[in-house]
C-alpha cells in the first residue's frame, strides 16, 4: 500500500471512530495519533478530546508522554503536543496538571530552517494558558515563565529580548486569569522594573493588571499612560476605559493634554468606549480641537 493510501486509510479510521464503542474508539484514535502523519495525529487528538468520558484526560496524558519519549522523531515541531495541551486546558480537569507543568518547562531545540531554534516556545505558551484554566495554585510556574528571558540558543543581542516574548506574554495573560493578590504583585513588579522588556509583553501585563484592579493600580500604570511609547499608552488607556468607564475620564483627558502627538489618537479612541451621553458630545468637541491627532481620533470614532 502506498504512503498516500495509508494516510487516507488513517483518516477513514479517525472518521469511523465516531461510531465505535468507547473503548474501541479510544484505542483506534490513539493508534492513529501514533502514526507518522502529523495532521492525522492532530485530528486524532482533537477527536479524543471531544469524547465525553473520564478516560479522555488519562489517554491524552499518556499520548503526550509517548510523543515526549522521542520528541525529535515523533513530534519534531511540537505541533501535536501543543494540541494535546490546548485540549487539556479546554477540558479543565485537575488530572492534567502534571502534564501541563511538564509542558510549561519543555525546551526542544531543532533545526527546522537554516539554523537551530527552540521549537517548544509555542508549547510553553499554550501550556501557560491551559495551566491557568485548571490549577489556581500555579503562580510559581507562571512567574518563572514571565521572567524567562535567556534564549536556549545563541542569538544576536538585538534579537535576544524577542526570542521568548511569546511565552512571557502568555504567562502575563495566564497570571491575569489566575488572579489574586499574588498574581497582581508579580505583574506589578514586572511593570515597575521592566528593564529591557519588549512592549508586547508589557502590554499583556498592563491589560491583566488593569483587569485585576489592585488598590495600587494607578501608581503602576499611570507612567505608561503618560509615557513616550505610543503603543503602551494606547493599550493602557483602552484597558482603563473598558474596566473603569467614566471613573477614569478625567485621567484620560489629563493624559490627552500631556502625551506626545502620536499617543493622542489612541487616548481619544479609548475615551470613545466609555458609556454615557456626555461622551459623544466630548468627542464632537474634539473635532474642533487644535491638535490634529485629537481631531483624527475623533473623526475615526465618530466616522465623519
Amino acid at each position: 500500500m502506498k504512503k498516500n493510501d495509508k494516510y487516507e486509510k488513517t483518516l477513514e479510521l479517525i472518521t469511523g471512530a465516531k461510531t465505535m464503542p468507547l473503548d474501541e474508539a479510544l484505542e483506534t484514535l490513539i493508534l492513529c495519533a501514533k502514526k507518522s502523519y502529523p495532521l492525522a495525529s492532530v485530528r486524532s487528538v482533537q477527536e479524543i478530546a471531544l469524547i465525553n468520558s473520564p478516560m479522555v484526560v488519562p489517554c491524552l496524558a499518556e499520548l503526550y508522554d509517548w510523543f515526549e519519549e522521542k520528541p525529535h522523531d515523533r513530534d519534531r515541531a511540537c505541533d501535536i503536543r501543543i494540541i494535546i495541551v490546548e485540549c487539556l486546558g479546554e477540558i479543565g480537569s485537575v488530572r492534567s496538571i502534571d502534564t501541563l507543568k511538564k509542558a510549561i518547562r519543555t525546551v526542544q531545540i531543532a533545526k527546522l530552517g537554516p539554523s537551530p531554534e527552540d521549537v517548544a516556545i509555542g508549547l510553553r505558551a499554550t501550556a501557560a494558558i491551559s495551566l491557568a484554566n485548571v490549577d489556581s495554585d500555579c503562580l510559581y510556574e507562571l512567574a518563572i515563565l514571565l521572567h524567562d528571558e535567556e534564549p536556549a540558543i545563541p542569538v544576536s543581542p538585538v534579537s535576544r529580548p524577542f526570542v521568548k516574548a511569546a511565552t512571557r506574554s502568555a504567562a502575563a495573560k495566564a497570571i491575569g486569569a489566575v488572579g489574586g493578590a499574588g498574581g497582581a504583585a508579580i505583574l506589578a513588579t514586572k511593570l515597575k522594573y521592566p528593564k529591557d522588556e519588549v512592549p508586547e509583553v508589557l502590554a499583556e501585563c498592563l491589560e491583566s493588571l488593569i483587569w485585576m484592579k489592585p488598590p495600587y493600580l494607578m501608581e503602576v500604570v499611570t507612567p505608561y499612560l503618560m509615557g513616550k511609547n505610543e503603543y503602551l499608552c494606547a493599550i493602557t488607556a483602552l484597558a482603563l476605559a473598558e474596566n473603569f468607564g467614566a471613573e477614569v475620564l478625567d485621567l484620560l483627558c489629563e493624559a490627552l493634554e500631556k502625551v506626545d502627538n502620536e499617543s493622542k489618537e489612541g487616548i481619544v479612541i479609548a475615551i470613545s468606549v466609555i458609556k454615557g451621553s456626555s461622551i459623544r458630545q466630548l468627542l464632537q468637541d474634539f473635532l474642533e480641537h487644535p491638535n490634529s491627532y485629537v481631531r483624527k481620533g475623533a473623526k475615526k470614532v465618530l466616522d465623519v
